[in-house]
């Protein structure tokens, strides 16, 4: 059998798909929870590609390819938008409320149940056999139809996770490198997804059309689409399975804590943490970050980012930002900093953002900083922002 040339990229994206969705799914290095919504990402364009690559020369493997719910787009906008959120906050599960988003996925199944249900008919003698035809005429204009809400949800939650990368990124910026890696990583990936999005909308539009459907698919048929999606199977899988390699995340369950650290590590650790941000002042850094804390403190990384995670349940973010904050709050009650700018005094404590400065004073206080400065006691009316 002589498979086209297109035909073999398509089944070849497929094949590495499933292999790079395994290996996503079963590593033991970085979040594991990231790993697995890529993995799975991943393994719905492979079975998706596969479907529309593999040569149907067999009446029986075009009944599989009709009836099997291999087509699972709807999934998609919510793995990529709860992939960029686990990246973004290790601490991030999916609890009741995020399963809810997968709903959709009943969507996908509608052309195999209609299929089914001809299939369930004529075993009972409900359905003659010449009535086939017009139920795959029905299957085939709802996998027609389908495709604009599988667009549109898909564009919504790219559109939702860019949102959360842009509130996020200010914030990640001042941590470790490894942050600013997460980052850069999800720019590219969002991006890639962004573009075959615009290139999807320009197949779809004569796809649902009638009157440029047939001319559509005669011509260029389905590799406008699925092509490029060989293509995202093979470099997000790929580049975000060796980006969770290069980058572990260490995150041991409540179970393991204790066999993890010794309760005493625990305790001086933390005692030492509380001790570099009250005495030495390290929160004054704005360039501060894992490293550099656990070198001072003569620990290693992981051990810092570990008490922190699982036993004060912060982020070093959070945990930095706390002491930033009160400092700005004693700066601003006092009347020896009515000179400064409320930026000045920010950057002095240790920001080095105004933007990150007033969403972080105000997400920790409730208050503006203005309104803050404003209702301090002492002499503050002038500061200035």
């Amino acid at each position: 059998m002589t498979i086209p040339p297109l035909d073999l990229i398509l089944l070849l994206g497929a094949i590495q798909g499933l292999i790079l969705a395994g290996m996503l799914w079963f590593s033991r290095g970085g979040n594991r929870l990231s790993n697995r919504l890529l993995g799975t990402l991943i393994g719905f364009l492979a079975l998706m590609s596969f479907a529309v690559g593999v040569p149907v020369n067999n009446v029986y493997l075009s009944h599989f390819i009709d009836l099997a719910p291999l087509f699972n787009a709807m999934p998609l906008g919510p793995l990529i938008y709860f992939y960029t959120r686990s990246v973004l906050d290790p601490t991030f599960r999916l609890g009741k409320a995020e399963r809810r988003h997968f709903y959709p996925v009943v969507l996908d199944w509608g052309a195999p149940l209609i299929g089914w249900t001809f299939i369930f008919g004529l075993l009972l003698r409900k359905f003659p056999m010449q009535d086939g035809p017009s139920w795959g005429n029905v299957m085939t204009e709802y996998n027609m139809y389908v495709d604009i809400p599988r667009w549109v949800s898909m564009t919504v939650y790219l559109v939702l996770a860019w949102r959360w990368l842009a509130r996020k990124a200010p914030e990640r910026r001042e941590g470790d490198e490894e942050a600013r890696r997460n980052i850069r990583w999800l720019r590219q990936a969002l991006t890639g997804l962004l573009l075959f999005q615009a290139i999807w909308l320009v197949h779809l539009v004569p796809y649902i059309l009638p009157g440029t459907r047939s001319a559509l698919l005669d011509s260029v048929g389905w590799y406008p689409l699925y092509i490029p999606i060989a293509i995202l199977i093979y470099w997000m899988g790929l580049k975000g399975y060796l980006h969770a390699r290069r980058h572990p995340v260490e995150k041991p369950s409540r179970k393991t804590v204790a066999t993890t650290l010794p309760p005493e590590q625990v305790d001086k650790t933390v005692g030492q943490l509380q001790n570099a941000m009250q005495s030495e002042r390290l929160y004054l850094d704005p360039e501060l970050t894992v490293e550099k804390v656990a070198r001072t403190l003569q620990l290693p990384p992981k051990t810092v980012s570990f008490v922190l995670n699982q036993h004060l349940r912060k982020s070093f973010n959070t945990f930095v930002n706390e002491y930033r904050v009160e400092a700005v709050k004693q700066r601003l009650a006092t009347s020896a900093s009515e000179h400064l700018t409320l930026t000045g005094i920010a950057f002095e404590c240790g920001f080095n953002s105004q933007a990150t400065f007033q969403r972080v004073f105000k997400q920790m206080t409730g208050v503006s900083p203005r309104e803050f400065a404003e209702s301090a006691p002492g002499n503050t009316s002038q500061i200035r922002i």
